[in-house]
């Protein structure tokens, strides 16, 4: 006699099958989805870095942390562009095509980002998609951050400022990186040698402490014209993106938090360990410290 269908047997064997592909696919298929998010961070900090390098080309120096008049009282520099209010991002779009954002932006007036963030529609709440790495699952929707009725959008990477905390005193910083408030670095003046001094990094939004302005703008906001958090970091702390950690510290969600993407004085993109020694890690965030560098953590 003809038979009319499977056994229940022949059935079960089937879906086992089934079951074991399954298992053995969505591993690789979250393999494939962690390398092209950080090959695209990567990226990412490759199209920084070079805009950086573009401005220092007009400009001869590299542009500041954040420009911001009138703060000789507390032991900063006058800053490079008087009577503008910008962050390290704001100075580099038109480097990265985003000339006409600048153009809509107000910056000659104290305080502008009350301005430039006055809703959801605003300036400064446009996300641009090279600013964030598409490996941190924890930022707000939409990529913007609301704190009342001001909108900001975010981004993922930040200049290194050195090895000290943020402080808004200049005596408080030792200043000895890249961008800070009111910076003027030069190419000459990275004596530490290019490729092993740090330019710029990325940041995680995983386990942020619950302050106000974390919590508010989700992080880090390219239009704030005045916190120094939301556009640089500094290595006063170890690299670590999965624990909980400062508004500050280097960090990803990459490899499971193991590693971070970094752009280098030269261009180049390396990650580095999460494990790197401390000590190393500072060597690598400043441009005259004469340090030996050991490079065993860096890919």
């Amino acid at each position: 006699m003809k038979r009319q269908g499977f056994t229940l047997i022949e059935l079960l064997v089937v879906i086992a099958i089934i079951a074991v592909l399954i298992a053995l696919l969505v591993p690789a298929v979250q393999k494939v989805r962690e390398a092209a998010a950080r090959t695209q961070c990567e990226n990412n900090l490759k199209q920084i870095a070079l805009a950086a390098h573009n401005y220092h080309d007009i400009y001869r120096r590299f542009p500041p942390g954040l420009n911001l008049p009138d703060q000789e009282s507390s032991g900063w520099n006058a800053a490079p562009d008087a009577e503008r209010y910008y962050g390290l991002h704001v100075a580099l779009f038109p480097f990265y095509e985003q000339g006409n954002l600048v153009k809509n932006l107000i910056l000659d007036v104290h305080d502008p980002h009350a301005k430039n963030c006055n809703g959801p529609d605003s300036p400064g709440a446009q996300v641009l998609s090279m600013l964030i790495c598409p490996a941190d699952g924890f930022f707000p929707a939409n990529y913007v951050g609301q704190y009342g009725n001001l909108y900001f959008g975010l981004t993922s990477y930040g200049g290194c400022s050195g090895t000290s905390q943020t402080s808004s005193t200049a005596n408080q910083m030792a200043r000895n990186g890249i961008f800070y408030m009111n910076s003027r670095i030069t190419l000459a003046a990275i004596v530490d040698g290019t490729s092993t001094t740090l330019l710029f990094g990325e940041r995680s939004r995983q386990n942020l402490p619950p302050t106000s302005s974390s919590e508010a703008l989700g992080g880090w906001a390219w239009a704030n014209s005045f916190a120094q958090e939301d556009n640089t970091m500094n290595t006063n702390e170890p690299i670590e993106g999965v624990q909980l950690h400062d508004l500050n510290q280097f960090g990803s969600q990459h490899a499971g938090g193991d590693l971070a993407n970094f752009a280098f004085g030269d261009g180049s993109v390396r990650a580095i360990s999460r494990t790197i020694n401390i000590v190393n890690f500072q060597r690598l965030s400043t441009r005259a410290g004469g340090e030996v560098i050991d490079d065993g953590d860096i890919y």
